[in-house]
């Protein structure tokens, strides 16, 4: 038997570290003539099948290709528990609402215990504990308004192509840009982060995104849809002034920046009644969603209702995005823009379209077109961003 080599079995690895790679034919032949009696496992084992044998850089590269499968995964994972409780709470209000046993004056109650106590408190809350003012929701901001006035100018030109006529067209508008934004916008927001250490902050910056966006909202719905159904705004300003005015939303909100500006915090107790209460909002709202649909229908206005829908959950949030890329945007005020952007239609276009003359069956039937339509929009959102 020939002279056993005083080299280790180990230095074909060593040469490998050092460049010096050979075929596994070569390495076979030089533990045949060293004669090593553990040689023959050795050669066998360098002999089998490269498929069956993947090497580190193949294993690495499997790896590294399974990775955006699993990022996909987690993603649309992450999208589907924030939007699914949403959405089956919007479900259980309608069925509960079809089968009778939530009435619609017992949700016109709760609404109103909402508007006035519930949603007020939320904003109210959140605002006071807010741990700063953040940075970038002068831009949200105005990204989201200048999103919402091309959108309007679309809008009309849309409404033209569709030959609507001239008292249909206030009520398209406001269908097409206004948003859901309490009812729908802040508890998605609320489920989205509620395991997000930035929690806080973020719904703090969209409450701040959201009080003037609804000044916005208010000054706009009555802007077009008087001049809808008179062809003139004049007379309406006092009208405007007092609805903004005494909206306890906004109010809320005013009374929440000034609770965050005093160089002392409200009591603990204080402070723990009104989360309390606040916790109302999220599922409330989505409970009043959901029964507000069973109660209206589309009567013949398919057409320009999923017309209205296309612009307000698709083109809007695709506006949003493109002009945010000006802006450099974080994260964070990335998912309040386009998640705001995205809401569907509110459901108090319903209600001013009907005192104000409008088309309430235009109205109707875009909030349950938006509402079901809006859910691809916010599955790519939550899983993109």
């Amino acid at each position: 038997m020939g002279r056993i080599s005083p080299y280790p079995l180990s230095f074909s690895c060593a040469a490998s570290a050092t460049g010096r790679l050979r075929t596994s034919s070569e390495k076979y032949l030089e533990i045949w003539r060293r004669g090593n009696r553990e040689g023959a496992a050795e050669a066998a084992a360098l002999l089998r099948p490269t498929e069956n044998r993947p090497t580190d850089q193949q294993t690495t590269d499997n790896r590294l290709a399974a990775l955006p499968l699993r990022c996909c995964s987690t993603d649309m994972g992450h999208a589907f528990h924030t939007l699914f409780p949403v959405f089956a709470i919007i479900a259980l209000g309608y069925l509960l609402a079809v089968r009778g046993f939530l009435s619609q004056s017992f949700l016109a109650e709760l609404n109103r215990l909402l508007f006035w106590v519930g949603l007020p408190c939320l904003i109210f809350f959140t605002l006071a504990k807010a741990p700063g003012f953040p940075e970038e929701t002068v831009k949200v901001f105005s990204v989201f308004t200048l999103s919402t006035v091309l959108l309007i100018g679309l809008g009309i030109f849309t409404a033209k192509l569709l030959k609507l006529p001239h008292e249909r067209k206030g009520t398209f508008l406001q269908a097409a840009f206004r948003g859901n934004l309490a009812y729908a916008g802040l508890p998605i927001l609320l489920y989205a982060t509620r395991n997000d250490p930035a929690s806080e902050s973020v719904i703090a910056q969209a409450i701040f995104v959201f009080a003037p966006t609804m000044i916005v909202y208010n000054v706009l719905s009555v802007f077009f849809l008087e001049a809808s159904r008179t062809g003139q705004v004049r007379g309406n300003l006092l009208s405007i002034v007092k609805k903004v005015a005494t909206n306890p939303l906004i109010l809320s909100a005013i009374a929440g920046i000034l609770a965050y500006l005093l160089p002392v915090s409200l009591p603990a107790p204080v402070l723990d009644s009104l989360d309390l209460v606040a916790q109302l909002a999220a599922p409330g709202s989505l409970l009043c969603v959901g029964g507000g649909m069973a109660a209206v229908s589309l009567k013949g206005r398919y057409r320009s209702a999923l017309f209205a829908t296309t612009l307000k959950v698709a083109i809007l949030p695709a506006l949003s995005f493109l002009l945010s890329m000006l802006f450099d945007l974080n994260s964070h005020s990335l998912l309040i823009l386009l998640v705001l952007s995205s809401c569907p239609t509110a459901v108090a276009s319903y209600v001013m379209a009907k005192e104000m003359g409008g088309d309430e069956a235009l109205a109707s039937g875009a909030i349950v077109l938006s509402t079901l339509l809006c859910v691809p929009s916010l599955a790519i959102i939550l899983a993109s961003v």
